[in-house]
């Protein structure tokens, strides 16, 4: 799906004078770990948290918020591997 896109520092991404558009499949996922629930205004209930879960040891807490928060975006999540501090996410637009 394509979208607006945002720089690494997340500022609005111009191109030739213009808002960037390109697919933005990584780019949401990568909003989406980062963001905690009521980050999202149009959606409260919304986010991962990843930086949450960073020292609690709770992996398959944290692997099924991601597949839950990735499907209710519209994501088909084939995969989520957690390895030391390695995070590892196979989903697709569906």
């Amino acid at each position: 799906m394509n979208d607006i896109q945002l720089t690494p520092e997340l500022e609005l991404q111009i191109a030739n004078g213009d808002l960037a558009v390109a697919d933005n499949l990584k780019q949401a996922q990568q909003l989406l770990l980062v963001t905690n629930k009521g980050e999202w205004k149009q959606n409260p209930t919304m986010g991962v948290g990843v930086s949450n879960y960073l020292e609690t040891g709770a992996t398959d807490r944290l692997s099924r918020e991601i597949r839950e928060q990735f499907s209710r975006d519209g994501m088909s999540v084939s995969s989520v591997r957690i390895t030391g501090s390695t995070l590892d996410v196979e989903a697709e637009w569906k």
